[in-house]
């Protein structure tokens, strides 16, 4: 019954981490400072390697959350090469084609058809 509230992990997993302790318990000793009258106990590597395997995120990120995330940063650039177009006098971006010409064309050529 506890089982169901652990989380699963693969053998290959739990196998790795078990090699792991045993790897850095035989070759690296604790690392212990023997200063008089100063105790300093530095973390293992055993103990780092706990911490990474729970660092794990505690709720599901949500939708909304993910996209404003992906979408930081990337606004839309300001538009500075405006003219007017020689036709009609709208404005249009330079080297571009007049949306307003254009259609008004489209509309020409389809009537004449």
């Amino acid at each position: 019954m506890a089982s169901a509230f652990l989380p699963r992990l693969s053998s290959t997993t739990l196998v790795s981490a078990v090699s792991f302790r045993q790897f850095t318990q035989k070759f690296l000793p604790t690392l212990s400072i023997a200063i008089p009258g100063v105790s300093l106990n530095l973390p293992t590597i055993d103990d780092i390697w706990e911490s990474v395997l729970r660092a794990v995120p505690k709720n599901k990120v949500s939708h909304s959350k993910k996209r404003s995330r992906q979408m930081a940063g990337k606004a839309l650039k300001d538009v500075n090469s405006l003219c007017k177009c020689p036709g009609c006098g709208q404005p249009k971006r330079t080297h571009r084609l007049c949306q307003t010409c254009l259609e008004g064309k489209i509309l020409h050529m389809l009537a004449r058809l």
